[in-house]
């Protein structure tokens, strides 16, 4: 638990809040943004479009992925040390830009957090399905894996902050340690080509062009990090443990992609891996362990259950804790506000993202594939996060050049932002190329939603309900926390 001296007696600051104030500690933060990372669902779902682009280079992708989301996380660490509120961005652009922009910047976040639990739930029983049929010709039905997750993820969420917590800290540990007992074997035991930097060199037969591509896949394997934001209320010390657990976060997942990612390719085979692994699904990995532990290849579904519950839980748990900010000031319905008199959670907005799990979970999983709907929400999810990021950014910017001008920096609050601004924008092109089918609608969809959002403010202000502008960039209020509450938090 992260503490503050204040003089010779130790000093815990808690939030004001209706919330579980103290109920996670840096060790829950950290681990709220691993698991919306994701370890083994982004590795094993984005590692091979990846490698399709960038071919074995997939590294070093994954490294420039890093660099520039960690710049990213920086921009975002600027508004973390100041404002702490359940409302995430929604709160942090409202306050630097406008609460009319806040509102937009949710409104696009929507897309994002409240379809992460579904999506990430039918690929697990999409993929789960595919390999136990093929391998052990066992037929397990991807919705009965959704109710499933479904139910563990909202039963979780509504009991509160602390037994979510340690419950992803114990899924985090597990996938995680699967995985990289996955990347020792390929060392130990290296296909064609053996050991080389081959992984963290640009390959030859992609060029420059397709590493690019592939840095883009890359930087969405990161997305995640701000996942603590919204549990700024919930945190102890949330000034100082949310940028820590922003940055750690990173550095964590920076160093597993990396060490992931070479041991996949080292363990392939470099000489092969270009012809043989490149455009593969996820079954790829399931070959590769059949080969280095037999039997044990199951381990790599078991580390995709767990990823995808872990991430189920972190997304609802940010979702549902910015439905509740924007219900409590006013900018969303009343009742969503509320809280369960025993676990302290949003308890509405929790019943709320459930129905929105099974909704697009069910809805778009039997109108277009489990699979489909994956990648083709994971286009949507790209083209918000960056109005999401590219709005935070400019907030940075305008917020120390304003309110704290006297900390301003050149370098930390303009130039990390306007090259965070930069990347992603560099994403959001990648994105929209070679798109057809049905994938070539998702940008309209996003503009669809967009258009929705400023319709809805403007009915709005037609209507003269705009009472929730003035408290839409307030911060909770902050307090020492007393010795009864200061054990127990992890």
């Amino acid at each position: 638990m992260a503490t503050e001296r204040n003089g010779p007696e130790t000093c815990v600051v808690l939030v004001e809040t209706q919330l579980q104030a103290g109920g996670m500690g840096l060790g829950s933060v950290i681990t709220q943004a691993v698991t919306h990372i994701a370890p083994a669902m982004g590795f094993l779902t984005g590692a091979t479009f990846i490698a399709s682009h960038a071919g074995s280079a997939v590294s070093l992708a994954y490294l420039i992925g890093f660099l520039i989301s960690m710049s990213i996380g920086l921009t975002t660490v600027q508004l973390a040390r100041h404002l702490p509120s359940a409302g995430g961005y929604f709160t942090y652009v409202s306050r630097t830009l406008n609460p009319r922009l806040g509102f937009l910047t949710a409104w696009l976040y929507f897309l994002y957090d409240p379809t992460a639990v579904a999506i990430n739930l039918t690929i697990l029983g999409f993929i789960w399905r595919n390999q136990l049929k093929d391998r052990l010709n066992i037929d397990f039905p991807w919705p009965v894996m959704v109710a499933i997750g479904i139910v563990f993820v909202t039963f979780f969420v509504y009991r509160g902050v602390k037994i979510s917590a340690r419950t992803m800290m114990v899924l985090a540990a597990i996938q995680v340690a699967i995985l990289l007992a996955f990347a020792l074997s390929g060392l130990l035991s290296p296909g064609p080509g053996g050991i080389s930097a081959t992984p963290l060199q640009e390959d030859p037969k992609y060029g420059i062009g397709g590493m690019a591509v592939g840095v883009v896949f890359a930087i969405f394997a990161f997305t995640g990090f701000e996942a603590v934001v919204p549990m700024a209320e919930e945190t102890t010390n949330p000034r100082q443990n949310l940028p820590i657990a922003i940055v750690v976060s990173l550095l964590l997942m920076g160093v597993f992609y990396v060490v992931a990612s070479y041991g996949l390719v080292i363990g392939w085979g470099t000489q092969t891996f270009d012809t043989t692994f490149a455009g593969k699904d996820a079954g790829a990995f399931m070959d590769l362990a059949q080969r280095l532990w037999g039997a044990g290849w199951v381990l790599l579904l078991v580390a995709l259950l767990i990823s995808a519950f872990a991430v189920g839980i972190s997304a609802a748990n940010a979702s549902t804790r910015v439905l509740f900010s924007m219900g409590r000031g006013g900018a969303l319905p009343k009742w969503l506000g509320d809280i369960h008199p025993t676990y302290r959670t949003p308890k509405n907005a929790v019943l709320l993202q459930t129905l929105i799990t099974i909704i697009v979970a069910y809805g778009g999983g039997f109108l277009i594939g489990p699979d489909k709907l994956f990648f083709w929400l994971g286009i949507v999810i790209t083209l918000g996060m960056i109005g999401v990021y590219g709005l935070g950014n400019l907030g940075v910017i305008n917020y120390y050049l304003t309110e704290r001008r006297d900390e301003f920096s050149w370098f930390w609050h303009l130039v990390i932002p306007l090259i965070s601004t930069g990347a992603i924008l560099v994403v959001g092109y990648q994105s929209l190329q070679g798109l057809s089918g049905i994938y070539s609608w998702a940008p309209w969809a996003v503009l669809g939603w967009l258009v929705l959002g400023i319709v809805i403010l403007a009915y709005a202000r037609a209507r003269g309900h705009e009472d929730w502008l003035i408290k839409a960039g307030e911060v909770a209020f902050e307090r020492q926390a007393s010795s009864e509450e200061i054990p127990g938090t992890l």
